[in-house]
């Protein structure tokens, strides 16, 4: 609910539920440490974190006192770790390890990981999602 709501709310209510979430996710990850859906969520909310502007930095140091901190490695290694747990796990996962990858400048695995997700079906909501930034994401690396 935290990420859905964050797509209409404010600056202010989307850093405070952001730490909402990433306290969610570290207690889900904590009673259940196999499961690929909490580190998928991490790896999100990691590169989320990552993307924040310099504005969006200030405004949560303001408010907060400190902005949330994760780095584009810390999105990699939570989406890898969701791989080891289940080889294949979803579409969505592989365009946000081609992501990583990417704007880490490893091209060669963004464009490996984009043809895995290519080769995986189509079939939710959040497949289709992943499907239109793969449509993105393909040609940017030359594919």
């Amino acid at each position: 609910m935290c990420g859905i709501m964050a797509e209409y709310d404010t600056v202010q209510n989307k850093i405070k539920n952001g730490y909402i979430f990433k306290d969610h996710l570290d207690k889900a990850i904590e009673l259940k440490p196999q499961d690929p859906m909490s580190y998928y969520l991490m790896g999100r909310w990691c590169y989320a974190v990552a993307q924040l502007s310099w504005i969006e930095r200030k405004v949560a140091a303001t408010l907060f006192g400190e902005p949330p901190n994760a780095t584009l490695e810390d999105a990699l290694k939570n989406f890898q770790k969701v791989e080891e747990i289940q080889p294949g796990y979803s579409k969505p996962n592989y365009v946000f390890l081609a992501k990583c990858y990417r704007d880490l400048g490893q091209r060669d695995k963004a464009r490996k990981m984009c043809q895995a997700a290519s080769s995986m079906n189509t079939s939710s909501k959040e497949d289709e999602e992943a499907q239109k930034d793969l449509d993105l994401l393909c040609p940017a690396l030359g594919l």
